[in-house]
């Protein structure tokens, strides 16, 4: 944490995380054999060259202030002027160094987020930057993705510690600068006994609101200057990132979207077995005829969005660098439960129904025959329109039901 004397600048060292835990991941692995596992975010990318810049401010610190001295020294002869520009001339110098080594830094990092920032985990293997690693390979790992762990302070599959190095980073800047200060003000007091070292404690005393005005600059503007050139870095590594890992990406994507359409397909079915309930019953109240061809329309919408995305995605990884080491026998107990289960749960509920609702017709029929009273007759074959409305709009729903059917066990 920053101590209490100063308060600390605009930004703050917020790290956006990946927030699903080991666990979770586990599970979806477990349950479908694949998971793209966004290792190093943006924000992890844009916090770490926060961190390395901290880092060389703290380290440059003491021997600026030295050779900022010196200079000043030097340019002694030239008056207050000389000393002044002196100290503003290795003070310039200085930061563009160390601009020219954050971004020698920030290049460096942006490629290696590009490479493995993300993680494609199987049940058997993780995959980054076309490493293949098993993963009861505890040292293959190590030596795949050591490095990166080590650049961005996160182990695999573990919580980020850039926020608590960038907080001691500023912690030690932050006392490094008041030793230098009190180092400073206790020598002027000591030299200003001495008449004869009046030369000196002016060079001390310019070189030192100088180096302190910067080194404020430097903590509080330097921070947001940073911060914002890093978000630019990032962005632009990011989207290097998208691209490069788009298959991996689109794969991913199709997971979640299959995953939706399942959760909407499983309610759609539950609201059909109560409307259909109702309708058995003959209880037509409340435009339940509306409420079942709405509900007809989502189930239909679902099936649909779900086939075509598992077909899409079953075509992806056969032809993907994964085909070999996916556990399609896993996929498709995945897909078994996620889609294909829900879609004859529903046939078989919708069939059920359309045979009841047939041979309910059939006895109303005879019902109907039977009555010579024209106003007895007419309830019953009120009834059996509604019977026969219900029946064209669950018939067309099968056949489509067990089209989708066949394109998924093909």
């Amino acid at each position: 944490m920053l101590t209490r004397t100063l308060p600390s600048p605009e930004v703050e060292p917020t790290v956006t995380e990946n927030t699903e835990s080991p666990e979770f991941i586990e599970q979806q692995v477990d349950e479908r054999g694949f998971y793209l596992y966004e290792w190093i975010s943006p924000d992890e990318l844009r916090m770490s060259v926060l961190a390395d810049y901290l880092a060389i401010i703290r380290a440059a610190s003491t021997p600026l202030a030295v050779v900022t001295l010196i200079a000043g020294f030097i340019r002694l002869s030239a008056g207050v002027p000389g000393v002044i520009l002196a100290v503003l001339g290795v003070l310039g110098i200085f930061y563009t160094l160390v601009l020219a080594v954050l971004i020698a830094k920030m290049l460096r990092k942006s490629y290696l987020y590009t490479r493995g920032g993300n993680v494609v985990i199987t049940d058997g293997h993780y995959i980054s930057a076309g490493t293949v690693v098993e993963r009861s390979d505890f040292a293959g790992q190590k030596k795949a993705f050591g490095g990166l762990e080590k650049t961005f302070r996160e182990p695999l599959l573990e919580p980020s510690g850039l926020a608590e190095h960038i907080a001691m980073e500023r912690a030690s800047l932050i006392e490094q600068m008041k030793s230098i200060a009190s180092g400073g003000g206790k020598l002027v007091q000591n030299l200003g006994r001495s008449r004869d070292a009046a030369g000196i404690v002016m060079v001390l005393m310019i070189a030192g609101l100088l180096y302190g005005g910067m080194m404020a600059l430097v903590y509080f503007l330097g921070v947001f200057f940073v911060s914002v050139m890093a978000r630019v870095f990032s962005w632009l590594a990011h989207r290097a990132l998208l691209a490069l890992n788009n298959t991996e990406h689109e794969i991913q994507t199709l997971f979640q979207g299959i995953t939706r359409a399942s959760i909407a397909l499983k309610s759609g079915q539950k609201q059909s077995i109560s409307l259909l309930t109702d309708a058995g019953r003959g209880e037509w109240t409340d435009n339940l005829s509306a409420r079942l061809r709405d509900s007809f329309e989502v189930i239909s919408e679902m099936a649909g969005e779900a086939t075509d995305q598992t077909v899409e995605l079953r075509d992806i990884l056969e032809s993907s660098r994964y085909k070999d080491i996916f556990n399609f026998v896993k996929y498709g107990k995945w897909i078994q439960g996620q889609v294909l289960s829900p879609i004859e749960e529903i046939l078989l509920l919708l069939t059920k129904n359309r045979d009841t609702i047939t041979r309910t017709i059939a006895s109303l029929d005879t019902q109907i025959i039977l009555m010579t009273d024209p106003s007895h007759q007419k309830p019953l074959i009120l009834q059996k329109d509604r019977f026969e409305m219900q029946i064209e709009s669950i018939t067309p729903m099968i056949e489509m039901l067990e089209g989708y059917k066949a394109k998924l066990k093909n």
